[in-house]
């Protein structure tokens, strides 16, 4: 399950003619669509899975019928971008396309529930020898900041130039396999560090405006899996009106029957009838959360249209599927097999299975957990709070779509749902060598200024304070660090006075002073070059010595001017720290907020900063 629910495989794409017609529905995404590299690539993966499972399964099979949704599109995305990259050395010389720098696929991983956002919605690949020589020569990529937090095993990161969207090729110390995919979004400071969204959206090529990002980068690839709740659509949604006197039925037509029966009723009302007035009397404005998720800024998204915009879905859904006399045929249970689910025996059970859905389990896959700042609630292991209704449509097993339900004003209501994440995700990457950092003792100078920092801006306000932490040199980072549809700094102080603004209104978010502790977690780097430091306040925030080597591209002039980390990296230490952090979120899972301090005139101060995202 995922965010509150237990969602799905989705449907791969384009729905054709309905059953009971000649011809049967057809999908996109499918292998023998890709071109023929593409498909070695798959040829590659499919012999390692066999290889690894010992299951003999053909190219086509695996990739049609095994793979969820969320793996194809982050397939197609990853190669997409990477075979519309041309690589050229200074002096304009060509180096072939990106593509060419992947010798073969180990896994691809899609949504996976329960996972980071660092181990979801990426390609693992072989390199081909010579990879990062055409990579330092190449003027499309630059070696940026090594990985500190995210990527862990792949610590040798080099990005695609021009700005998000962008590619990302972390590379493990092997020199061999690596870790690709592409971030869409860019990082803000400090907007960005309370959005567990992000982690979630941010390589997720159907999240949002991803799409339209991808391709006004990269072209050719097409949306063949735009679908709600796992139904391809033909057509796209009606706009929504800013304004409707429908009135939205408050109870379900079925009233307070079992949970079997509510489900069934609304997929009737929904698949068979069109009746989506009716469909809609089962969705909980809880729900609502899961929408603002797929929107590009969930702080700015109107609850107010939300039900139409379920109403234009569910309708073009139904109208992409075409009638049916009943739901037979059309849906199809699908069974899952995982801690915290107990099947419910039920009358509709080829149609799509039931499950009591366990009290943590649920709250796991909220998808307001996402939105929410502060440490998670904590949830008891009963059950019969929650149910899980899974079912896949038109056939298709690599379509599936679970749908989480809640007591709402009396009644069951659907009150989260996902579409997309892998259930069945095939073999994973062969493990890299993780060299466990140094732990070396922390200067109680450091630890002092670095706490008094936080406490300053976070729990006591004093936001002068905290601004007198930060050095001039760091200025230079807010126009690389600002948030989408902030304007620029015109000057090094005209930054400054922007800086101290944002520490001010980031801070008053938070509302009522809390402890460190409360809002914080430490995000403790695993590069093997950093010497991470043993502080009392090591669960709230890490600190670390950095080689001067990474601090100095770190830098915000460094980053500004493009220098790139020196390979092999001399590992001189004593000048420069860091500190890394996170908010806590109801998810768990946010950006890391980097801080790079130095002794200035006799005193640490910071003197860059930035957002890490997966």
């Amino acid at each position: 399950m995922s965010r509150h629910v237990v969602v799905v495989l989705a449907l791969a794409c384009s729905v054709g003619p309905a059953i009971g017609q000649e011809q049967p529905a057809q999908f996109g995404g499918a292998y023998a669509r890709l071109d023929v590299r593409r498909q070695h690539l798959v040829d590659s993966w499919v012999a390692r899975f066999v290889k690894t499972t010992g299951q003999h399964v053909e190219p086509g099979a695996f990739y049609d019928e095994f793979l969820s949704q969320s793996t194809k599109t982050t397939f197609d995305a990853i190669t997409n971008a990477l075979m519309t990259t041309r690589l050229t050395e200074s002096s304009g010389g060509a180096l072939g396309d990106a593509l060419g720098l992947v010798a073969e696929v180990d896994t691809v991983r899609g949504e996976v529930r329960g996972a980071s956002g660092d181990r979801q919605f990426r390609m693992y690949v072989r390199l081909v020898p010579g990879a990062i020589d055409t990579l330092q020569r190449s003027t499309e990529f630059r070696r940026a900041a090594d990985n500190s937090i995210y990527h862990k095993g792949y610590p040798t990161n080099y990005r695609g130039q021009g700005g998000a969207p962008s590619i990302q090729i972390s590379i493990a110390l092997d020199k061999r396999r690596a870790d690709i995919d592409v971030d869409y979004r860019s990082s803000s400071f400090p907007v960005g560090l309370f959005n567990g969204h992000l982690t979630a959206s941010n390589s997720d090529i159907r999240a949002g405006n991803n799409f339209d990002r991808h391709i006004n980068r990269w072209a050719g690839l097409q949306n063949w899996w735009r679908g709600f709740f796992g139904v391809f659509q033909q057509r796209p949604a009606d706009q929504v009106p800013p304004s409707s006197p429908l009135s939205l039925p408050r109870s379900p037509r079925a009233g307070d029957a079992k949970i079997d029966a509510m489900v069934n009723d609304f997929l009737t009302a929904w698949l068979v009838e069109g009746n989506v007035a009716a469909a809609m009397g089962y969705v909980s404005e809880r729900s609502y959360a899961c929408l603002a998720l797929d929107s590009d800024d969930p702080s700015t998204f109107d609850p107010g249209v939300a039900p139409f915009q379920l109403m234009m879905n569910l309708k073009a859904a139904y109208d992409s599927l075409g009638p049916h006399a009943t739901l037979d045929g059309l849906v199809g249970g699908m069974r899952f097999v995982r801690p915290g689910l107990r099947v419910v025996r039920q009358p509709h059970h080829a149609q799509f299975v039931i499950y009591d859905v366990r009290d943590d389990v649920a709250q796991s896959f909220d998808c307001e957990s996402a939105l929410i700042s502060g440490d998670p609630k904590k949830a008891g292991t009963t059950y019969g709070k929650y149910f899980g209704a899974t079912f896949y449509v038109q056939g298709r097993r690599d379509a599936s779509v679970a749908l989480l339900w809640g007591r709402d004003q009396g009644f069951w209501k659907i009150v989260s749902w996902k579409v997309g994440t892998d259930e069945n995700a095939g073999a994973p990457p062969e493990p890299v060598v993780e060299r466990k950092p140094t732990r070396v003792a922390a200067d109680p100078a450091f630890v002092a200024a670095a706490r008094a920092f936080l406490d300053s801006w976070l729990v006591r306000h004093d936001y002068d304070g905290a601004f007198r932490y930060i050095s001039p040199s760091a200025f230079d980072c807010y126009n690389l660090e600002r948030g989408d549809g902030e304007p620029a700094a015109t000057s090094r102080e005209d930054a400054g006075r922007r800086l101290r603004a944002s520490l001010e209104a980031s801070g008053r978010s938070l509302g009522t002073p809390r402890s460190l502790a409360a809002m914080l977690s430490a995000a403790e780097p695993f590069h093997p070059a950093i010497r991470v430091m043993n502080h009392r306040d090591a669960r709230t925030f890490s600190l670390a010595s950095v080689p001067d080597a990474l601090a100095d591209a770190a830098e915000c002039a460094a980053r500004i001017n493009g220098s790139t980390v020196p390979d092999p990296l001399p590992l001189e230490y004593g000048h420069a720290f860091g500190m890394t952090v996170r908010f806590k979120t109801q998810s768990g899972d946010a950006p890391v907020l980097r801080l790079l301090w130095r002794k200035v005139d006799g005193a640490f101060q910071i003197t860059a900063y930035g957002v890490e995202l997966p």
